[in-house]
């Protein structure tokens, strides 16, 4: 059993989904990218680039847990650093992992960009007047374990409301499979802000 033919790293593959819920998530997927793309600046480019790269690579990265596997998401990194523009950097990575390594679906490229930008936005918007009341390591602790996990119950959500068939298996071995996930993502943005805070300021605004 390998990781593209299953939907427990968030990227939801082909054949899992009902088609409205598809149709919905493309119409997602516009208008997130286009609200995103709004007045945005040549300086901003650069570092979408970054955070895309980053979400590209981490879903080469398998954990193991039992008879599947799961990988980071960086969804919670990329809002924190990119906010209203994550989601830019979502689509490029989805699209490569997707055109490249078949890591997910086109069917369902939607549905997924949703549940991982939806919560990056969150990240974004959360982050720093939380990170004004404690330090960027604590803040971004608190923004990763909850950008992860609100992540995660979305996707279990989808897979339970929206799949074809065996809703409650599926979506419950994908909470379960991702629950370390969520601890090490809020372990991993944390130190990132701490070292961004110190080296690149500006990134977290």
């Amino acid at each position: 059993m390998t990781a593209p033919a299953l939907p427990f790293a968030v990227h939801i593959a082909d054949g899992y989904l009902v088609h409205s819920w598809e149709i919905g998530g493309y119409a997602v997927l516009v208008v997130g990218i286009a609200a995103s793309l709004w007045r945005i600046s040549d300086r901003e480019i650069p570092r979408v680039g970054v955070l895309a790269a980053a979400l590209f690579v981490s879903s080469q990265g398998h954990i193991p847990f039992g008879v599947f596997s799961v990988h980071l998401l960086l969804n919670g990194l990329a809002g924190v650093i990119l906010r209203h523009r994550a989601p830019l950097a979502v689509i490029v990575g989805l699209t490569l992992q997707t055109l490249l390594f078949a890591h997910g679906g086109w069917g369902p490229l939607g549905v997924n960009f949703a549940v991982l930008s939806l919560p990056a936005v969150l990240a974004g918007a959360g982050y720093r007047p939380l990170a004004r009341r404690v330090s960027p390591f604590v803040g971004g602790l608190l923004m990763g374990l909850a950008t992860a996990a609100v992540t995660v119950l979305l996707h279990a959500s989808v897979l339970y409301f929206g799949s074809i068939e065996q809703k409650g298996y599926v979506a419950g071995i994908s909470l379960v499979a991702h629950l370390p996930v969520i601890v090490i993502e809020g372990i991993g943005v944390g130190f990132a802000c701490r070292v961004l805070a110190k080296a690149k300021p500006e990134w977290l605004g």
